[in-house]
């Protein structure tokens, strides 16, 4: 019994760390953002890089002050699960273009599909862009969350994380915050089911690139 109370209490010291940094992150981009809104005009672009370079900065602090193991948090895993991630992150964004398609048919849009799109959106970086979002989303805050509810709650989980991850998309307004929770609902359940990061950012990647190129947002 007693060589279990190291243990008990080393994760929740863990979990007290792991969600002070989170809530000061938060903190911070929100008071950036205030301060930012009143000095100068900035494109919302620059907001949503402002998001990654807070979250590289809760990744990187996490590492220092509490023990991160990367195969709970979904960055390394083994083949086989990798696959069943890609495959149904795969599966969702092709259901997506699908129904994108029948969407574009019933309205008319000519041309129905197209590679140039306009928007904010560059094709270049948004490969890039998804992945390290949901990085933050899942691998730093869900793992955050989950360190101080346990697994035993996980839709809970699910929950808070989804509602952080549309607090940063405050300033986007109320319906891009609306929209960004359910993607992370969505990517949460398929964290849960299969613990991988990168079929989610499979699906973070086609729901933020395909609607643009139907001319959809």
């Amino acid at each position: 019994m007693k060589s279990k109370q190291p243990k008990i209490h080393s994760e929740k010291t863990a979990a007290v760390r792991a969600f002070s940094l989170l809530l000061i992150t938060i903190c911070v981009y929100l008071l950036l953002w205030q301060a930012l809104c009143v000095k100068i005009q900035l494109p919302v672009y620059y907001y949503g890089r402002l998001i990654e370079l807070l979250g590289i900065g809760l990744f990187i602090a996490l590492s220092l002050c509490t023990p991160m193991h990367f195969e709970e948090m979904g960055i390394v895993t083994d083949g086989k699960t990798l696959l069943r991630s890609l495959s149904l992150g795969g599966g969702i964004a092709l259901l997506l273009v699908g129904v994108l398609a029948a969407i574009g048919s019933l309205r008319g849009t000519d041309p129905l599909f197209s590679w140039h799109i306009a928007g904010d959106i560059s094709r270049a970086t948004y490969f890039l862009v998804a992945p390290l979002q949901e990085i933050l989303a899942k691998s730093v805050m869900y793992y955050s969350f989950e360190l101080c509810l346990g697994r035993e709650h996980p839709f809970r989980v699910v929950l808070l994380s989804a509602f952080v991850f549309g607090i940063f998309h405050v300033v986007y307004g109320i319906q891009m915050m609306l929209l960004s929770m359910l993607l992370t609902l969505l990517t949460g359940w398929m964290f849960h089911r299969v613990r991988c990061v990168w079929g989610c950012a499979l699906a973070h990647f086609a729901f933020g690139f395909f609607p643009l190129c139907f001319g959809i947002g």
